[in-house]
């Protein structure tokens, strides 16, 4: 059934997603960025905290992190699922993050209505948004807002 984009009310969540973090996903994520600026290593691929055991063990870390781009796209993508278009062009999406994202990890991404306003007919909708581990710790948290339909569409 479809769902009407605005039918959310104050309280209400988003149907979340739960993504599994792998070394080759944080090293294509990493490796896209490469691609476009390079390293300045003359090494094929980045050499970071997110890539290198040793830069990462340099930093205080355990083992390479996922980089918190990673966390805020798929906190995107939460919010551009529901409201495609009208997220896209004239949303926005502010995140904090709390704690590291190691490969293995299970995070879930997690969306809630916090305030909605209908004024001349466009619904402007305000989401509190997170991402929480396999442990139930929060990893990033955030605020998405989103006016349907977007005064840009």
């Amino acid at each position: 059934m479809f769902l009407n984009r605005v039918d959310l009310e104050v309280g209400q969540q988003l149907a979340p997603l739960t993504k599994t973090i792998t070394k080759e996903k944080i090293d294509l994520f990493e490796s896209v960025g490469t691609a476009t600026l390079g390293n300045g290593s003359g090494q094929s691929g980045p050499v970071n905290i997110h890539t290198d055991p040793q830069k990462a063990a340099e930093r205080g870390l355990t083992e390479p992190v996922a980089s918190g781009q990673m966390s805020f796209a798929y906190l995107h993508e939460l919010v551009a699922r529901r409201f495609g278009m009208d997220f896209r062009q004239g949303g926005d999406l502010t995140v904090t993050f709390l704690r590291p994202v190691y490969s293995g990890d299970v995070v879930t991404i997690h969306g809630a209505v916090s305030s909605k306003d209908v004024t001349d007919g466009r619904t402007s909708l305000v989401l509190e948004v997170w991402v929480e581990n396999q442990r139930e710790e929060k990893t990033a948290v955030g605020t998405a807002k989103v006016t349907v339909p977007s005064p840009l569409t």
